[in-house]
């Protein structure tokens, strides 16, 4: 870990050669900054996939994991996480850096003043895969920030970075895997701790001469080691406490107590918040706490259920309180994120997502809820929208975040996700205060998570479809970029993009990004790759969503139209679901097509976790005219993923395929699955595999069948343990070998670069047997089923 300081009112930085550009107004900057290069002006470069991975990003935008900015609870000091990969070192890198206030004040002031103030300290860490930091938070003094060091190969630690001394260190054990925490100051903290008894038992069995495997997963079995497989298992994790310096663990009637969910450590340090599993769960929740929509999958079940609600444990004595004596909303379908929130004065508590029983005992909805300890009172904030069996209500977004606005609990900040952004960062934020009558009202709305300071001083991250992430102070009169993470991209062709909507023959409508090639030439058609699983027009997010298997820019660079879908359109663990997808990528093609854009005869389509489902559906039951495709470690709702783990995959494939694949199911499942329809199949198909032995086990049956069937497939096995890649090296390989897959079928084009030979060489025997299975073939690419 790397640790840089500037001393001084106007410090440095540490190999900073270029000034950062600011305009007195960010959103006038913003709009500018990126408008297409004008005739006539030099192109140092076009975009490439190793472009974006030094790309830096503030936060976490895929696993939510680590927040941008926030001030210091006295407004002094402000801190910002970045991460970037590193190619030349083959890391990931993550930054903490800390601003004064002061100094960010004094910058906005002085209109003259060129240079804009410079981070006082900085923290670097950097591993093989990110993030690093995480769940980062200050300490309730402001003297520095706690965070989960999180490292390959090693157990994740509770750090504290102190502002004051200017060092890092550890205030768990290399021995301790923790898992959350919460944290008022380097004396008074919560944390659990995984078992690794239980743990390495279920370890050690697999040495002895036989063990038992019924009610075990084919994975557990097989894999006892791999990484991914120990995330996942079941080995729980227990309650610990410092208090006043002394180290416990927090016991109740002498058992361990297990969390099952995110902490909230009380200002007085004496008792906490959290979810505990109801172990005895009372008929009536059944009825009184329903799901969204009759046919939810995700319901309480009294009868084998998993159901959970809010506590609050006394840290001395172990003893729980329920808060609500409901379940939480995720329970019953009701998805929040968020943690809950004390306020200041450790009278109230903010529920991000909690059901309340009604004083007449009726069916309600869960909301976003205020506890008041002194008057055992609960009261709703925000009534949660939810799906329906046609998509999703009226005004839904998904709850992200939960807060009493600097710790006033007459103030409350609910921040979240439009349903269009439900799985990228455009979030935005809604504060509400409490009237008189002790009601919640909405007093405004605005972009992005706001993290204001003293005197009104607010620090963001503005950015957008077309422009890179910036830091941006604003006070009551002015706005300026106080730090710019990626002055490279001044000298890189960003190309351009568009958002492009559509429908589909059933009326649906449907929206994503047009990534249109750098040199585009209206009149000219282009070849096209369509790129699922999601769009976001209010992040910059080069690779047109996910960084694993997507470059829309950098395919865009090198002449390939990228529509980027927003595939959120279709319902859910139904028949339809794939079929829906279909449509949509039919429809987007067809119009493109229509408008003499793209070459009908030069498609291609890319498939990542759930949508390799649906690009599976398109290769065997599109009219779709595909020239490549690829899927890289998802579902594909198929016999094997089914049989090797029936219990987790059961319930939302048997809705998907429409009956269990036994006895007079398994006539559905032949019909439905594209692994029993892998003849139909007539693109070239790249299959990747991720997440290590696991990953290669779920994406085997694509590749197997098509092999035997004499199909143009490649299989590529990711060196990997991740499903959303941050490892440089891994990025190049799943993107970077996206880039290839699609020149090589869409535009005829290798790459001379001579590590890429062995490549080259099977692909062009792929192509052989794509050219004899066309000139055999006397039927059409696929039959509507």
């Amino acid at each position: 870990m790397d640790l840089f300081f500037c001393p001084g009112k106007w410090p440095i930085l540490l190999n900073r050669t270029k000034t950062v550009r600011f305009l007195i107004v960010a959103f006038t900057f913003l709009s500018v900054a990126h408008l297409p290069i004008a005739s006539g002006q030099k192109v140092e470069q076009p975009f490439t996939v190793a472009d974006e991975i030094g790309l830096a990003h503030f936060g976490d935008p895929y696993g939510w994991r680590a927040e941008a900015v926030r001030f210091s609870p006295d407004g002094n000091y402000f801190a910002v996480d970045t991460e970037r990969g590193r190619l030349d070192l083959n890391k990931v890198e993550d930054s903490l850096r800390f601003y004064r206030s002061q100094d960010v004040k004094h910058f906005l002031e002085h209109s003259t003043e060129s240079l804009p103030p410079t981070a006082i300290w900085m923290v670097h860490d950097s591993d093989r895969e990110g993030p690093i930091i995480c769940d980062w938070r200050w300490l309730a003094d402001s003297n520095g920030v706690a965070f989960l060091e999180r490292k390959v190969g090693s157990k994740e630690r509770l750090m504290v970075a102190d502002l004051r001394k200017r060092t890092v260190e550890p205030l768990t054990s290399g021995k301790e895997e923790v898992k959350a925490f919460d944290i008022r100051d380097r004396h008074n903290y919560v944390y659990t701790v995984t078992d690794m008894v239980k743990r390495e038992e279920m370890q050690a069995e697999h040495k002895a001469s036989a063990i038992a495997g019924t009610g075990r997963s084919l994975f557990e079995l097989l894999l006892p080691d791999d990484p991914v497989r120990v995330r996942m298992s079941s080995a729980p994790s227990y309650l610990w406490a410092v208090v006043g310096g002394k180290r416990f663990e927090v016991k109740r009637g002498g058992a361990p107590i297990v969390p099952d969910g995110r902490l909230a450590l009380s200002p007085d340090s004496r008792s906490l918040v959290t979810t505990l599993l109801v172990l005895d769960i009372p008929p009536s929740w059944e009825t009184l706490y329903p799901a969204p929509f009759a046919s939810s999958l995700v319901r309480i079940h009294v009868a084998g259920g998993s159901v959970h609600q809010y506590v609050r444990i006394d840290l001395q004595t172990g003893s729980v309180q329920a808060l609500t004596d409901a379940a939480t909303s995720n329970d019953a379908g009701w998805w929040t994120l968020g943690s809950p929130s004390w306020s200041s004065s450790g009278q109230e508590i903010l529920l991000p997502g909690t059901f309340l029983k009604s004083k007449e005992n009726a069916p309600s909805r869960p909301c976003v809820a205020v506890v008041d300890l002194p008057f055992t009172t609960r009261t709703c904030v925000e009534i949660l929208k939810g799906h329906t069996e046609n998509g999703v209500e009226e005004g839904y977004h998904l709850v992200t975040d939960v807060r009493f606005a600097n710790g006033d609990d007459q103030r409350v900040m609910v921040s979240f996700r439009n349903h269009e952004d439900s799985y990228s960062h455009g979030t935005r934020t809604t504060e509400y205060r409490r009237t008189t009558n002790g009601a919640w009202q909405v007093t405004k709305q605005v972009d992005g998570v706001p993290e204001i300071g003293r005197d009104g001083l607010e620090v963001t991250v503005k950015q957008g479809f077309n422009e890179p992430p910036m830091l941006v102070a604003t006070d009551r009169q002015t706005s300026r970029v106080i730090w710019d993470p990626n002055p490279q991209f001044n000298n890189v062709e960003l190309g351009q993009a568009i958002v492009y909507t559509w429908k589909d023959e059933k009326g649906r409508d449907w929206r994503g990004g047009l990534y249109k090639p750098d040199n585009y030439r209206p009149g000219q058609r282009y070849p096209l790759v369509i790129q699922t699983h999601g769009f976001t027009e209010s992040a910059f997010e080069p690779s047109g969503f996910f960084p694993t298997a997507f470059a829309a820019r950098a395919l865009a660079a090198v002449g390939i139209v990228v529509l980027q879908v927003q595939d959120l359109g279709c319902i859910t663990a139904t028949i339809e679901e794939g079929l829906c997808a279909v449509s949509g990528y039919e429809a987007a093609a067809n119009q493109l097509v229509s408008k003499g854009l793209v070459d009908p005869e030069k498609i291609g389509i890319i498939g990542f976790s759930r949508t390799c489902f649906y690009v599976m559906e398109t290769l065997t039951t599109s009219s779709l005219h595909l020239k490549a495709a690829s899927i890289t470690d998802g579902v594909m709702e198929d016999y094997l993923q089914y049989i090797i783990s029936p219990e987790r995959f059961s319930i939302e494939a048997n809705a998907m395929i429409g009956a269990p694949p036994f006895g007079e199911g398994l006539q559905q499942l032949l019909k439905r699955s594209p692994g029993f329809n892998l003849n139909k199949v007539a693109a070239p198909l790249l299959v990747v595999a991720g997440e290590g032995s696991l990953g290669l086990l779920s994406m085997w049956e694509p590749y197997a069948g098509l092999h035997y069937l004499h199909k143009p497939v490649d299989l590529i096995v990711l060196n990997s343990d991740e499903h959303v890649l941050t490892n440089p090296a891994v990025r190049m390989a799943s993107q970077g070998g996206s880039v290839d897959w699609f020149r090589f079928w869409l535009q005829d084009y290798d790459d001379p670069d001579p590590a890429k030979a062995e490549q080259y060489a099977r692909w062009r025997d792929l192509r052989k047997l794509q050219e004899a299975q066309e000139r055999t073939s006397t039927t059409p690419q696929a039959t509507s089923n």
